[in-house]
């Protein structure tokens, strides 16, 4: 394009239009250039909330495990309550423990999902561990605990640091304890 424009009126008018053209085209491309830097910001941002919400989120397995973890470890305490007391039979008593820790003992295959943070993961693990402790130390136990205060309280106190950790992994995770303890009392 030259910078003085032409004597010849068709010459200028051709340059006239060009020049609006090129400057259409300029204009164009760089809305084009915006909308893509604006697209690519939202698409960076919704990858890294996706990342960000996967990594504090429970997988719907951890989920579970942690829902029905939650009521086996009230419901283990009870029973020992109770078996500590006397105050249920004692062949059912027993039964119903074994029944519990053996349960809570299968928390021993459960880990978190690596998709979390090592934090998370750290936190569920270190539960799930807990709890698969306690299981397999009251299936040991299990024939023991009816009459025997000592060791109820014992396993009361490792309860209550089982509790601890379950604490942990729900404040990180934000799971809904209220809702869990109000399905308990509602079963009651």
């Amino acid at each position: 394009m030259p910078k003085k424009l032409p004597k010849n009126k068709s010459k200028r008018r051709r340059i006239i239009r060009l020049k609006k053209e090129i400057s259409k085209k300029r204009k164009r491309s760089l809305v084009g250039i915006a909308v893509f830097f604006i697209l690519s910001v939202a698409a960076g941002g919704g990858t890294y909330y996706a990342y960000f919400y996967q990594s504090v989120s429970l997988t719907s397995e951890n989920e579970n495990d942690i829902v029905r973890s939650y009521y086996l470890l009230r419901d283990f305490q009870q029973e020992l309550e109770a078996a500590g007391n006397q105050s249920e039979e004692e062949t059912a008593s027993l039964q119903n423990i074994r029944y519990l820790a053996t349960n809570l003992s299968s928390y021993n295959t459960s880990a978190a999902s690596n998709l979390n943070t090592v934090e998370g993961q750290s936190a569920l693990n270190r539960y799930f561990n807990a709890l698969s402790e306690l299981g397999i130390n009251a299936t040991r136990e299990s024939q023991n605990f009816y009459g025997n205060p000592e060791l109820v309280a014992e396993f009361i106190a490792d309860i209550e640091r089982t509790i601890g950790y379950e604490t942990t992994a729900f404040d990180y995770y934000r799971v809904n304890q209220s809702a869990l303890e109000s399905e308990l009392s509602d079963g009651e």
